[in-house]
C-alpha cells in the first residue's frame, strides 16, 4: 500500500479541491473507487498509476488479496468504473447489459478510458489461457 499512498502524495497537488478524484482521496476511499473517479475526470496518469501500483500489488500478493490474477479483481473494479460513468456512455451501457469483455473494452477505448480498456484487455488475455 505504500506504492498507492506515495502515487497519490504525487498528484495530490495537481488536483481540483473541487473533483470527485480530490474528494474520495481526502475521505481515505479505496484505490479503485480513487481510479474509476481519475478516470472518469479525465486524470488518466493518476488512473493508470494506481491501477499498475495495484497490479503489482495483486501479482506479489500482498495482504487483502486473494486472487493474483486481472480476471479475480473485475467484477469489482468494472463496477467501480461503472459507479463513475454516465448512463449513456457507451461503455456503462455494455456493462449493464453484461457484454463480453472485448466489447467492453472496445467502448472503453473509444471514449477514452485507456486504463480501463488496458485492464479488460489484460483480462481477455488471462481468460485466453485458461
Amino acid at each position: 500500500m505504500d506504492m498507492i499512498k506515495q502515487i497519490l502524495s504525487n498528484f495530490s497537488d495537481t488536483l481540483p479541491t473541487d473533483s470527485k478524484t480530490a474528494a474520495a482521496i481526502a475521505r481515505g476511499a479505496g484505490a479503485e473507487e480513487i481510479a474509476a473517479s481519475a478516470t472518469a475526470e479525465g486524470l488518466h496518469a493518476l488512473a493508470g498509476a494506481l491501477f499498475e501500483a495495484l497490479e503489482e500489488e495483486n501479482a506479489s500478493g500482498s495482504t487483502g488479496e486473494s486472487d493474483n490474477t486481472v480476471l479475480g479483481a473485475l467484477s469489482s473494479r468494472l463496477r467501480e468504473f461503472r459507479g463513475q460513468l454516465p448512463d449513456d456512455s457507451k461503455t456503462a451501457r455494455a456493462i449493464d447489459r453484461g457484454a463480453r469483455l472485448e466489447e467492453i473494452s472496445e467502448a472503453a477505448q473509444e471514449e477514452g478510458l485507456t486504463s480501463l480498456a488496458a485492464m479488460l484487455m489484460e483480462a481477455e488475455q488471462e481468460q485466453s489461457k485458461g
